[in-house]
């Protein structure tokens, strides 16, 4: 059982022998993610999503459950813009430890919706930090990964003791997105630097150039391999790597 006292999650562990609070420093899991996509383009795809919206329900469960087995003394928040089914409501609420669903401001429907991804993705996460910040936990590292994506057993991001991101092709004005580690401190830059740049992303700007300007103003280590799997969303081309 997890517990909340003055910022700090606190694991109740009862067992035969004893009775023992035990005091962790946690890690965040933010996991961004529509599981109902419209059926509306991107600025640079006619199609948003190939897959249903079963098939997106059950690529983020096992993104879930893969944050389970690699990531120790974390807390799940995931971050969605959807009207739940029974089904799925029933399943986040036992599997993930917060929920933040948007999908009653309505105000942020045109921005996730719309054609810019870089602005859909970018607007989540900004709600999505602040929701954060106003949970008040004395979290030591913020991982994000991507709904649908999964860790695989290639992943060993908690080995380094760092902010963690990978580049596209090698190249540092190119950050990979769908997965990367921050800490406490860089994530509140982070907010700051999402939320100075909403105009850059109303014009369509690449999530991935955008984020460029702000890793490449922090102290980061780079990896080859981030360790996560998935497919595409609007091809459906597997990705590893």
């Amino acid at each position: 059982m997890w517990i909340i006292i003055s910022g700090l999650l606190i694991k109740i562990i009862i067992n035969i022998n004893s009775i023992c609070n035990i005091y962790y420093k946690m890690n965040i899991v933010l996991i961004t993610s529509i599981i109902n996509t419209p059926n509306t383009p991107l600025s640079y795809s006619n199609i948003r999503s190939v897959f249903t919206r079963n098939e997106r329900f059950e690529q983020t469960k096992k993104t879930i459950q893969s944050v389970k087995k690699y990531i120790t003394n974390s807390i799940i928040i995931l971050v969605d813009c959807t009207l739940f089914t029974n089904d799925e409501s029933d399943y986040l609420q036992k599997e993930c430890d917060f929920i933040l669903n948007l999908w009653e401001n309505k105000s942020v429907h045109p921005y996730i919706f719309g054609t810019s991804k870089s602005l859909g993705e970018g607007i989540m996460t900004i709600e999505a930090l602040k929701y954060i910040n106003n949970l008040n936990i004395d979290f030591e590292y913020l991982y994000k990964i991507s709904g649908r994506y999964w860790l695989n057993n290639k992943y060993n991001l908690q080995t380094i003791n760092n902010n963690v991101f990978k580049t596209i092709n090698g190249s540092k004005d190119n950050i990979f997105t769908a997965l990367y580690k921050i800490n406490k401190d860089i994530s509140y830059k982070l907010l700051e630097f999402l939320i100075n740049n909403i105009e850059s992303m109303k014009k369509c700007i690449g999530y991935e150039i955008l984020f460029s300007q702000f890793v490449n103003n922090i102290n980061v280590q780079f990896v080859n391999n981030i360790g996560l799997s998935g497919f595409v969303t609007v091809c459906g081309t597997e990705y590893n790597g």
